[in-house]
């Protein structure tokens, strides 16, 4: 998939699931529901979760009122441009943890995207 920039928006919505407030999934539905759902799941899969997930891993997290929309958009365009086989070995193993572990959440965002 090309990196655009019409998904900026998007990037910052799916990262206020791993932020330590009540997830406002009708919130970020409502932006989601402008792009194919398949194409949201690996946006937030792929590209989002691997930079927002340590928040939530911590005792105390330092993101609760949301994440950096520019900041997560310089670290996911850094990412997409690592050419190393080891880079993008472990970038996958990530992300297969993720897809695992946040199941739970896709499923509820997913739902509410289809219901819109």
């Amino acid at each position: 998939m090309k990196y655009k920039l019409a998904y900026f928006d998007l990037y910052g919505a799916l990262s206020e699931i791993y932020a330590d407030n009540e997830v406002g999934f009708i919130c970020i539905s409502s932006i989601a529901k402008n792009s194919p759902v398949t194409i949201v799941e690996e946006l937030l899969f792929e590209w989002v979760a691997p930079f927002c997930y340590t928040n939530l891993m911590t005792p105390a997290p330092s993101v609760w009122n949301g994440f950096d929309k520019k900041a997560l958009w310089i670290d996911i365009f850094d990412c997409r441009n690592k050419k190393g086989f080891s880079e993008k070995c472990k970038h996958k193993l990530l992300v297969s943890i993720l897809e695992k572990t946040y199941r739970k959440e896709w499923l509820v965002l997913k739902n509410e995207i289809l219901q819109r």
